[in-house]
């Protein structure tokens, strides 16, 4: 696989408030999971954040299929960050989270650093 520089996605603040919504529920339903065992371990409310994020994904599905018909591989690139992303904060102890949040954090405050000296790449799909 080639790989290339980022493309700017194409998504409008609703899609972006909806995946950030799912990102959140995909967290708590991993945490939750790990309780599965204890007696904080609630079924139904992971059922209830089931049927949310089902519920997000139908809302949004329209939109998504309207960015992936455009550019298939953007939107496959976009996914697995987000789930690569998911999987590096489920899997952080204390300090890791710690450090992530101060590395989001001086990226924020020097975007343009960070895009010179340490651009995200996305893997062409071939």
């Amino acid at each position: 696989m080639e790989e290339t520089e980022t493309k700017q996605p194409q998504v409008s603040p609703v899609q972006l408030a909806y995946l950030k919504s799912m990102l959140i529920g995909q967290l708590w339903l991993e945490a939750n999971d790990k309780l599965v065992h204890t007696t904080t371990y609630r079924q139904n409310i992971k059922q209830t954040f089931n049927r949310l994020n089902n519920s997000l994904e139908a809302t949004i599905k329209q939109g998504y299929d309207e960015i992936y018909s455009t550019d298939p591989e953007m939107v496959t690139n976009i996914l697995n960050s987000i789930e690569s992303l998911i999987n590096k904060i489920k899997g952080g102890n204390i300090d890791e989270l710690v450090m992530m949040n101060a590395v989001i954090d001086k990226y924020n405050e020097n975007k343009e650093w960070f895009t010179e000296h340490a651009a995200a790449e996305f893997l062409r799909i071939d």
